[in-house]
């Protein structure tokens, strides 16, 4: 019975600094292999990726950080704004 490798998914997780480092490893080292240049497009499109993924968290995580008015009304809970 043969398997079908077709549809075998692989999960790697290294830090983005390695990310760089294997993208730069391929890209300085150029040759015509029909391989290697997928494994270099696939390296980028991950980058391009993970970047848009940290922006989406950022730009989320300034909506959850409130104000710096909403701060110092709650730190001061004797302030006017808490009185009415």
């Amino acid at each position: 019975m043969k398997m079908d490798f077709s549809k075998l998914q692989i999960t790697f997780k290294f830090r983005l600094e390695e990310l760089e480092n294997m993208i730069e490893v391929y890209t300085r080292q150029p040759h015509d292999n029909p391989l290697e240049d997928g494994i270099r497009k696939d390296l980028r499109n991950i980058r391009m990726k993970v970047e848009e993924k940290i922006n989406v968290e950022k730009k989320a995580s300034e909506k959850r950080v409130p104000s710096e008015e909403e701060y110092l009304t709650s730190m001061n809970p004797a302030s006017v704004e808490h009185i009415k």
